[in-house]
This record gives C-alpha cells, sequence and structure tokens, in this order.
C-alpha cells in the first residue's frame, strides 16, 4: 500500500503504520509539515461499536451454542473490521504547544 496523503500539507507522508496507530486511537504526525491529526473520532466510535458487537454477539453464541462456527465466524468479522480502521479518513488537530498549556 502506498502513503496516505496528509490533510494539513496533502503531501504522501502518512505511512502504512501511521495508519495503524491512528485506528488505535493515536496521535501521529506528519513528517513534512509536523501537523498533528487522529483517525475521524466520530467514524472510530462507530466502528469499534460494530466491533465490539461483533465480539460479544458471536462470542456469547460460540458458549451458547457450543458451535466453533460462531467462534470462526467472530474472527473472521474481527479481522475485516481490522482491515477498515485503515480507510477510515483522518481529521487535523490544533498544534501542540505545551508552553500555552500551562499559562493558566
Amino acid at each position: 500500500m502506498e502513503n496516505t496523503e496528509c490533510p494539513r500539507c496533502g503531501e504522501l507522508t502518512i505511512t502504512l503504520k501511521d495508519k495503524l496507530k491512528a485506528g488505535k486511537w493515536l496521535n501521529i504526525t506528519c513528517s513534512k509539515c509536523g501537523g498533528r491529526m487522529c483517525a475521524n473520532p466520530v467514524v472510530m466510535a462507530i466502528m469499534y461499536f460494530v466491533l465490539s458487537w461483533n465480539i460479544f454477539f458471536f462470542g456469547f453464541m460460540a458458549l451458547l451454542e457450543e458451535s466453533w462456527g460462531y467462534a470462526i465466524g467472530m474472527i473472521i468479522g474481527w479481522l475485516i473490521l481490522e482491515f477498515f480502521i485503515y480507510y477510515i479518513p483522518l481529521s487535523n488537530l490544533r498544534a501542540h504547544n505545551p508552553d500555552k498549556a500551562n499559562d493558566g
């Protein structure tokens, strides 16, 4: 997979590793402009709700029915949802300036 475009400067500087970090609720920075960004939090919340539902529903059904089919379905669904986390759009964050944070 090729690099992703930075939403701030428009350059292809966001690597696959950075996109995967953003999919785990971590902030990332552009190597060219230094802009901070994260995965869109609204889309991330929806994605993690669906991921949680997948794990709880299919995990419960696997235990209730004592069926490996539900367990395998849960794992396949989990992997598919983890794959789609890469495609969540990035959102810009304000510049991090720790000196202004201490000025009360």
